[in-house]
């Protein structure tokens, strides 16, 4: 079937440990941070790609096990807000993790409040360290 998600099946933790990833956003001090720290679903806009096979994809956060792949989002798609947050995730916030897209590439659920405790840094795409 032309243009299906190859997403079969989602394999959901549970985060017993910290966890660094990367998320794109708008700047820190923008009132709409936060926002960024919802799902698609959480924000009222339809589902799109993978989220229309899994709805739970659809409640998640896209995010990056590395910088670099955060980096590339946001050069690909401006409209993002051209900043990467670095996201410290803690264990004991209910935080749920799931590896699904491509190499680095991971789905978050989260509650926005505890999420924003996590980030650590928000750094321009062209700042951010990529070593």
């Amino acid at each position: 079937m032309a243009g299906m998600s190859l997403l079969r099946e989602l394999k959901v933790a549970v985060l017993e440990e910290e966890m660094r990833l990367y998320r794109v956003c708008g700047p820190r001090d923008d009132e709409a941070f936060e926002d960024a720290l919802r799902s698609h679903y959480e924000l009222g806009r339809p589902p799109r790609g993978p989220e229309n096979r899994a709805a739970a994809i659809h409640m998640a956060l896209s995010m990056f096990d590395t910088a670099r792949g955060a980096h590339d989002l946001a050069i690909r798609v401006p409209k993002l807000g051209g900043h990467v947050a670095v996201i410290d995730l803690q264990p004991d916030f209910g935080i749920c993790v799931s590896k699904t897209g491509g190499p680095a590439h991971w789905s978050v659920w989260g509650r926005p409040a505890q999420l924003a405790a996590c980030v650590t840094d928000v750094v321009q795409v062209d700042d951010l360290d990529l070593s």
